[in-house]
């Protein structure tokens, strides 16, 4: 016999004999979730009967299922929607299952903006079954790093809800694990993460997630051995103050201010007695947190010199510490990048190794070269999933911790490496389609009459009719993502080297910057950019002229993306305001952001190419020209803070295009100084002033000299056409 949901439906929690405070927060949820798609109950009688009720039980297992952390078992059984589950992350992965399978409130539906349809009643036949599986990641999350978006945000005038959301979204898409912001920063938000479920990790710069050393003990050098107490006592401190809730201690030992600890102490001067001093520190870790928290699992990062020092065998530690290698910032599993040192080692786990591995990956990254902060990454994503699958095949299922910064430019590629992380492999073509089909398309979930799928996977696979009105929309959002990646700038020979929207901002500035002080030669902190595209760089011309190239082939691409990102947009106005919104949101915004950015930097190389030359009004000119490209960048993220999105974009920072346009206003006043200073008369005479007026010289002005912007909006009106 089926049953049904309607505004009467309730979540009854009666046969618990607790219930956790972190399924309560899951409760509250899918509380608000039915409320949005079947409204609120009158108490009155409805054409349906009774209503269904949700009702959760502790889950009766055999011996051998008893042990399978986060199960759950979701059934109709004697008029009910019964949800059954084995511990509190397995009540909270359930009702969020409902409320994404039945309900139809997708994953990302706070970041995509999802417009849930009412309807009076859900029907779900007696063979409705849902049962949990194993994910291919033991412990998988974010790590909400690099977080200026979200920090200077709120909603609804609550600066933790978007944190809350944040961490709903973690455990939607099947995570149980995040670092709730970068360093001592997260702090505020570790209570809320830990009520709601979510095991915490610690960045690797906080090992334990203690207090830094030269914090807690100002003017003492933070040296090892001699201030060894001092630092365990900061450990213990970290480890008594937070054993109560799911951790992942982070061990591992590096200098004030995320770097190697020989930065500030070079005794150390081999990587042996570099590794021995590291050695003996995650050890004395180790043993602390298994005298405290004996039950807790302990990972040390593998990133930097601590990766080196382990390929060189001199580096070691237990046995079951999760070794987390990490990636470079653009997908590829090799070293970073670190100002022009490029060594590339390989970062995958030893698939040799028998101990337990895991990854840190970036969905986003900052580097003050060219990775991606508020737009996405911009490889393939078949190569990301390769990458990523190739992980599995070298023993790296143990803990995923994924860069996600402000999770809303990141929809999609967190979207897809979730799907990684739970399945252990994605079609890129098939989650493209579906992304699309579930947030821009309604092609997933519109309200349902009956709801009969008996299925062991996750969720229903959409079916879609060719004749659907919303198709064309689908695939132009795919468009959109494809798009996306195939217009990326390519600065060097490998399938990482992608241009982010750093690229097109920390270089310009970097270009402006030396042009000012030494033009004549070249910027020795680029030399990593023209190393990979070949180019020897003599001088700063040189460097000018091979990243005008680079920029100037990116702006034709996404110029042309721009417009079909647009259309789309246009054309989705005709059947859903929501998705036209959501395409401008998100696929056209990332297309507009580089098409402003790539023509601001061509444009500011084509500045200094006239200053060069000396011809400083048209270096001038076209300063103004790349700083308003940049200044509409800005505006092109702001013009998108709608309802709650207000403020959003506010406070980037880091890429911070509004900076750019700044170090361009300071070039523009440089370049007038040189071609009209110091006394400031000819160009006001040679755009102001009438023809007949310009030659004839009796006084230099009978005005206040105008400003930079005024002599360039003067510029405009005789040269543009």
């Amino acid at each position: 016999m089926s049953i049904h949901l309607n505004c009467d439906t309730r979540i009854i929690t009666s046969d618990l004999a607790t219930v956790p405070e972190s399924v309560r927060y899951a409760i509250e949820d899918v509380e608000r979730d039915l409320a949005a798609r079947l409204g609120r109950s009158t108490n009155s009688v409805t054409t349906h009967g009774d209503a269904g009720i949700i009702r959760l039980r502790t889950l009766t297992a055999k011996p051998a299922e008893a042990a399978v952390p986060e199960r759950y078992a979701i059934r109709v059984q004697d008029g009910d929607l019964l949800l059954e589950a084995g511990d509190d992350l397995g009540f909270i992965h359930g009702l969020y299952a409902i409320s994404r399978t039945v309900l139809g409130v997708t994953d990302l539906w706070f970041w995509n903006d999802q417009h849930i349809e009412p309807t009076a009643a859900i029907e779900i036949v007696d063979d409705f079954r849902i049962e949990s599986k194993p994910d291919a990641v033991r412990y998988k999350g974010f790590f909400i790093n690099d977080e200026v978006l979200l920090e200077d945000w709120s909603v609804n005038n609550d600066p933790e809800l978007p944190w809350r959301r944040a961490f709903e979204t973690i455990l939607r898409l099947g995570g149980n694990t995040v670092i709730p912001g970068s360093g001592q920063r997260g702090e505020p938000h570790l209570a809320l993460a830990r009520r709601m479920g979510l095991y915490i990790n610690q960045h690797h710069a906080t090992p334990l997630g203690a207090q830094m050393f030269s914090e807690a003990y100002p003017g003492v050098e933070p040296k090892w051995p001699e201030e060894q107490n001092r630092f365990e006592a900061l450990w213990r401190r970290a480890v008594e103050a937070n054993r109560d809730g799911r951790t992942i201690w982070t061990l591992g030992f590096r200098g004030q201010g995320d770097k190697p600890f020989w930065a500030s102490d070079p005794r150390y001067t081999t990587d042996e007695a570099r590794g021995q001093v590291m050695s003996e520190v995650i050890r004395r870790q180790y043993d602390l947190v298994r005298e405290l928290d004996p039950d807790a699992p302990c990972s040390v990062y593998l990133y930097g010199e601590s990766m080196d020092l382990y390929r060189k065998g001199v580096l070691r530690f237990p046995d079951n510490v999760i070794k987390i290698w990490s990636d470079n910032g653009f997908g590829r599993m090799v070293s970073r990048r670190q100002g022009n040192d490029n060594p590339r080692i390989d970062a995958m786990p030893d698939a040799a190794d028998t101990g337990r591995n895991g990854i840190y990956y970036h969905a986003s990254f900052y580097d003050l070269q060219a990775a991606n902060h508020i737009t996405p990454l911009c490889v393939n994503p078949r190569d990301m999933v390769r990458e990523l699958e190739a992980v599995f095949a070298r023993g790296g299922n143990d803990l995923w911790i994924i860069n996600s910064s402000n999770i809303k430019p990141h929809a999609f590629t967190l979207d897809l490496i979730a799907r990684l992380w739970r399945e252990g492999h994605v079609d890129v073509d098939a989650a493209e389609y579906e992304y699309a089909a579930r947030y821009f398309g309604g092609g997933l979930h519109s309200p349902l009459c009956t709801f009969s799928p008996s299925r062991q996977d996750r969720d229903p696979e959409p079916q879609l009719d060719d004749e659907a009105p919303n198709l064309t929309v689908i695939r132009s959002v795919v468009d959109g993502i494809e798009g996306y990646w195939k217009a990326a700038v390519s600065y060097g020979p490998n399938w990482d080297d992608k241009a982010g929207e750093q690229f097109f901002n920390h270089v310009p500035r970097m270009l402006a910057v030396q042009f000012m002080r030494d033009r004549d030669h070249a910027d020795p902190d680029l030399a990593w950019m023209c190393d990979l595209g070949g180019v020897d760089a003599h001088d700063l011309a040189d460097q000018v002229s091979y990243y005008r190239a680079l920029c100037e082939e990116g702006a034709t691409r996404y110029r042309a993306l721009d417009r079909v990102d647009e259309i789309a947009a246009l054309q989705a106005e005709e059947t859903d305001v929501h998705a036209a919104r959501l395409i401008r949101d998100s696929v056209l915004l990332q297309a507009r952001l580089y098409r402003h950015c790539t023509t601001g930097a061509a444009l500011t190389c084509r500045a200094l190419q006239d200053g060069f030359a000396d011809h400083w009004r048209h270096a001038f000119y076209h300063a103004g020209l790349a700083r308003e490209e940049y200044l509409a960048a800005d505006q092109a993220m702001r013009s998108r803070e709608h309802g709650k999105w207000h403020g959003f974009w506010r406070n980037d920072c880091l890429t911070d295009v509004k900076q750019t346009a700044q170090v361009l206003e300071t070039l523009m006043g440089y370049l007038r100084a040189m071609g009209d200073g110091p006394h400031y008369y000819q160009w006001k005479r040679d755009f102001l002033y009438p023809k007949w007026e310009k030659d004839v010289m009796v006084i230099m002005n009978m005005e206040n000299h105008e400003t930079d912007q005024q002599i360039f909006d003067a510029m405009k009106t005789a040269w543009q056409d």
